[in-house]
């Protein structure tokens, strides 16, 4: 099984780069986020002439979340705890439940968005609370939160960023201390891998200036039975990409 996350910065804007990746890579589940698209103009029938079933919610120009998979979705619903159905998805696939989410970015540690932020990270981990991670479970997506120093290309220059602050990365890691696992640290423990390439940064990618900021966490046991995890380049070196690379873990059976 292979399930992976994107931020794409607009699906309708990504088409010519997410379409030729799903018929290369044919990933069971992939979680999008930052679709930026109202859902009457989200493009569906591209996944469907490939063969994905497509779920999504959003607005136009703002946030946005999407599942597509090679499987039909036995249910799905929107929103965390009744608010913002753009910003997460949960779908059942058989005995796999998986949680595609979009975590406010924060703006400033000043602003009352950062505020909402950590509101949004403590309800995220009061809504997860109440699985069973004895099941199969995933929850990945863009999270803004690069949890550890080794997730930023200047940890001390980067502390009071809203993505890498210590009050955002302690809410965060109290999702992690529920149970779930981080697939790419539990295959790559300590190397630098980044997911986030800053359009604004000149040569970030040739420079390493990167974030992890996009993740993949499985309950023990999926995360046991993950093989490989890795972030894929080649859509954010493709013309016009996203800002953001995939995530890909591969999961035996």
């Amino acid at each position: 099984m292979k399930v992976a996350t994107f931020n794409v910065n607009s699906i309708n804007s990504r088409l010519h780069i997410v379409i030729p990746w799903l018929k290369e890579n044919k990933p069971d589940f992939v979680c999008f986020q930052e679709t930026k698209t109202e859902d009457k103009k989200f493009p569906s029938a591209d996944f469907h002439r490939i063969g994905y079933h497509v779920v999504f919610r959003g607005k136009k120009g703002q946030s946005g979340v999407a599942i597509a998979s090679l499987k039909k979705p036995d249910e799905f619903s929107f929103g965390l705890k009744g608010i913002d159905e753009d910003r997460l998805i949960f779908a059942r696939f058989g005995d796999l439940k998986l949680i595609n989410v979009y975590v406010p970015q924060g703006f400033r540690i000043d602003s009352e968005k950062y505020v909402y932020k950590l509101k949004w990270l403590k309800m995220l981990h009061e809504w997860l609370k109440s699985f069973d991670l004895r099941e199969k479970i995933i929850v990945c997506g863009d999270m803004n939160v690069a949890p550890e120093p080794i997730d930023v290309h200047s940890p001390e220059k980067l502390k009071n960023h809203v993505c890498f602050h210590e009050d955002a990365r302690n809410a965060y890691k109290k999702i992690l201390e529920l149970g779930f696992v981080d697939l790419l640290r539990k295959i790559h423990p300590n190397e630098r891998i980044y997911t986030f390439y800053d359009y604004r940064v000149k040569g970030a990618i040739e420079r390493g200036l990167g974030w992890r900021v996009d993740a993949i966490l499985a309950s023990p046991i999926v995360a046991e039975r993950c093989v490989n995890c890795y972030v894929d380049m080649k859509p954010r070196l493709s013309e016009k990409p996203s800002d953001h690379a995939p995530l890909i873990a591969e999961i035996a059976d």
